[in-house]
């Protein structure tokens, strides 16, 4: 008899905890420095809006990077492999202070595919020279996120 009491509180928990794991969860990780230089940032992962559930807005804010410089954002991959983030354009310049702000929409089966967030400086400023650019930032899109 009790038992029975328990079971519908017991399945409202159950359906409320799986909804916060499902596609309207927002999730961060945060990007550690790969230059030395004590660079940072963090990116907030979250849904677009209700009509489009699978898409996500990317937001990435940046501190301590090399100021007034380019920079793009890539998805990578273990095996070194990249595609640049962004739906027109995966580049940003930073301030006077290296601060920086860069965001795009992705689906969530492409964020699926990658394992890796980079942040490469392209030091002669130019961000289609990608010859030349150097490892600056990364976040793990696996085992770095959290909410």
């Amino acid at each position: 008899m009790r038992l029975k009491r328990l079971a519908p509180l017991f399945a409202a928990f159950i359906f409320l905890t799986a909804s916060s794991w499902g596609d309207g969860a927002r999730r961060f990780l945060d990007l550690k420095d790969l230059s030395g230089g004590g660079a940072s940032g963090e990116v907030s992962i979250e849904p677009f809006q209700s009509r489009m559930p699978r898409l996500r807005t990317i937001g990435i804010t940046f501190y301590g990077l090399k100021p007034s410089s380019v920079y793009s954002v890539w998805y990578a991959d273990e095996k070194g492999q990249r595609s640049p983030a962004g739906v027109d354009t995966n580049h940003f310049t930073t301030d006077a202070g290296g601060k920086g702000r860069y965001v795009t929409s992705a689906y969530e089966d492409v964020l699926d595919d990658w394992r890796y967030i980079d942040v490469m400086l392209h030091p002669d400023g130019n961000p289609k020279n990608t010859g030349g650019m150097t490892p600056a930032l990364r976040g793990d899109l696996v085992y770095g996120t959290h909410s």
